[in-house]
């Protein structure tokens, strides 16, 4: 188990909490690990696997704050800011400051962080265990990487992980694909290069928009009320957003809340009004007509096509 405490020694205890009372963010299927007091919070979801262990990290701190982690193993560990921004410091190299948008692997087990106050934070992470990285059969070495760019299809790919929709009996089978794609896309994956106008703070911020995003696909988030979140304004948002991942913010969520409901449709047996319901269609009718809009064919029929019916 994951043991945290403050750099003054304390440990900070993490109890088993009810994960379907948890609102926000989450791991389907995971366990969910709290630790409340006042002026912090924090919370781990940690799905585990014999090949692989998945966690979602959610921090807050009322005042600058400085926890010390020990990891359960000393497995290689992708970590993966999604909001905030926070520092790391490794007793074996120096510290660097993490921001959504970056990413890197490590095998340090034990990691000082700096948290700043009043700024929420989460990060994702992914174990590789020795047997798993055994079985890829590449020729590439998989070892530690330095803090960079993270590639958009590998953040995609953590969003999946995030909206999975099996239940139990296909979880293990979609996480441990997921985890292999993942690994994959890491070693084939080309340097990014960011775009040079904006500083690292403002590619953060649009990085987190896109989680944001990501996690509202049931149209309860407009981009003005985006905008607001992430303290900025509509057009810099918009001009900003563009910049960083290359496509216009609706049309980019438009993109996601179809694929979404692709999957929903082809790998469960949810009624189609229970989908429109998860997408934020408020009839059946207009989910059925912008389905058959952008895929001019209706989403009972295209049910049917990928089923082979």
């Amino acid at each position: 188990m994951i043991r945290i405490s403050l750099s003054s020694g304390e440990p900070l205890h993490l109890k088993p909490s009810p994960n379907r009372k948890f609102t926000g963010l989450r791991i389907p299927g995971s366990n969910l690990y709290s630790s409340e007091r006042a002026g912090q919070s924090i919370h781990l979801h940690i799905y585990q696997h014999r090949l692989y262990t998945i966690t979602l990290r959610q921090f807050h701190f009322a005042k600058t704050t400085q926890i010390i982690t020990t990891e359960p193993d000393k497995w290689l560990r992708l970590e993966v800011p999604l909001s905030g921004r926070f520092s790391m410091n490794y007793k074996n190299g120096p510290g660097f400051q993490l921001n959504p948008g970056t990413y890197h692997l490590t095998e340090q087990p034990v990691f000082v962080s700096d948290y700043a106050e009043n700024v929420p934070c989460s990060y994702f992470t992914i174990h590789f265990s020795p047997e798993l990285l055994g079985a890829i059969g590449s020729e590439q070495t998989l070892g530690t990487r330095q803090p960079g760019p993270v590639p958009k299809h590998l953040l995609e790919m953590l969003y999946e992980i995030m909206k999975c929709p099996f239940e139990e009996s296909l979880r293990d089978f979609y996480y441990a694909n997921k985890v292999r794609e993942i690994l994959f896309t890491h070693t084939v994956s080309l340097p990014v290069v960011l775009p040079g106008e904006l500083s690292p703070e403002q590619i953060g911020q649009m990085h987190e928009a896109d989680r944001i995003m990501a996690n509202n696909l049931d149209g309860k988030i407009t981009i003005p009320e985006l905008a607001r979140q992430l303290g900025t304004n509509f057009v810099t948002l918009k001009k900003n957003y563009e910049r960083v991942f290359g496509i216009s913010l609706f049309p980019r969520l438009m993109q996601r809340k179809m694929e979404h409901i692709k999957l929903l449709l082809e790998k469960t047996d949810k009624p189609l009004k229970e989908i429109a319901d998860l997408a934020g269609y408020q009839t059946l009718p207009g989910f059925i007509n912008a389905f058959r809009k952008r895929f001019k064919i209706t989403p009972n029929d295209w049910r049917k096509q990928r089923r082979g019916f």
